[in-house]
């Protein structure tokens, strides 16, 4: 969303986006755009991206990270919402899951907006801040992970698959691509 209020272009939208690009600033879709980008995509055959686009919104719109991000990782990370771990648990990111044991150690969710919630923070707190950073709501970034704001910096230490960032950003220019 520009400054004043209107909707920002798919042009100006798409010209933000790169494999490259700062994942700490929101990604300027409206609500009406993540809605649009979100529902209908044949792949989210439950329904659960769609019926949750106004999450990812307000996790932008409260944490300042980029919710199209957010989307694309929980896109990639349950196969659209079709992962046992997503339908059982509603955990679209695979929280807490480990290659031992991906389905006993993933975090069990009681909504989906409570994972996307919690990921949000997670980001914010742990991976794209360095340490001492001002976050939200008076809270200051522990940087644990941090080795930058870019995909490419979070999957050093968010996933084992070196391809994480390939995956994630396949899906992030889907999104932008839908509008």
């Amino acid at each position: 969303m520009a400054t004043d209020g209107t909707e920002v272009s798919k042009v100006t939208l798409l010209k933000n986006l790169s494999f490259g690009m700062n994942l700490n600033n929101p990604s300027g879709f409206s609500l009406a755009q993540f809605k649009k980008v979100l529902q209908g995509q044949a792949g989210d055959k439950n329904g659960i991206f769609a019926e949750n686009a106004e999450y990812f919104y307000y996790a932008e719109k409260q944490y300042n990270i980029n919710g199209i991000f957010l989307a694309a990782v929980g896109i990639h990370e349950s196969g659209f919402g079709t992962s046992t771990i997503s339908l059982n648990k509603k955990n679209l990111f695979g929280y807490g899951a480990v290659d031992s044991n991906p389905y006993g150690g993933a975090y069990d969710f009681a909504t989906y907006s409570e994972g996307i919630d919690l990921l949000a923070r997670v980001f914010k707190k742990y991976y794209i801040n360095p340490a001492g950073t001002s976050i939200y709501s008076g809270d200051v970034a522990n940087g644990k992970f941090y080795n930058g704001n870019t995909l490419s910096s979070i999957n050093i230490k968010y996933a084992s698959d070196k391809n994480w960032a390939n995956g994630v950003y396949k899906w992030m220019t889907h999104l932008y691509n839908s509008l």
